[in-house]
């Protein structure tokens, strides 16, 4: 319809970067608790003493562990950066959640702080096609643990293949 809008969101411009594609990198502190991702994770974790550093949980690219893994379970655990382990399931639900409160804010600033409902959005996570089934599974648990759905099977989250979103974007064009 004439009032479709497609909104551009470009990452890391406060860092005097813009891209079209932030990092897959997310920072837990020394209690577990989650504190940046993308560029905000690199930058802060950056700036952290060597020792403080090694108290805190950096991942990076940790997104392409469900291909290299060859079993995907709930109950695996991914390795920081410093060797320390957390949850993956706490790693990938705390980056959804991250990406669902930017997405929700971002629409309400684009609407002039209009309330949106959340009950009429349908989330779209893309995957890419090499992964398993239980890979595919595994985002569909985080993303009902980061509040993307209420249940495993919504109608309200779609689990999409990179490359057929791709040619569907595509055909949009």
């Amino acid at each position: 319809s004439g009032t479709d809008q497609i909104l551009q969101v470009y990452w890391g411009t406060e860092h005097g970067l813009k891209t079209l594609k932030m990092p897959t990198c997310i920072l837990f502190n020394q209690k577990q608790q989650f504190r940046k991702f993308g560029y905000d994770d690199v930058m802060k974790y950056k700036s952290l003493p060597p020792s403080e550093a090694d108290n805190w949980y950096f991942f990076q690219n940790f997104n392409m562990k469900l291909y290299n893994t060859t079993k995907v379970t709930s109950g695996m655990e991914l390795k920081a950066s410093n060797g320390k382990m957390l949850p993956a399931l706490m790693v990938f639900s705390e980056s959804l959640h991250y990406l669902r409160e930017h997405a929700l804010n971002t629409i309400q600033d684009a609407s002039f702080q209009t309330v949106c409902n959340q009950e009429e959005i349908s989330w779209v996570i893309t995957i890419p096609a090499i992964w398993s089934a239980a890979a595919r599974q595994f985002v569909r648990l985080a993303a009902r643990e980061a509040g993307l759905a209420s249940d495993m099977i919504s109608e309200k989250l779609i689990i999409a293949l990179e490359r057929e979103v791709a040619s569907l974007w595509c055909k949009q064009l």
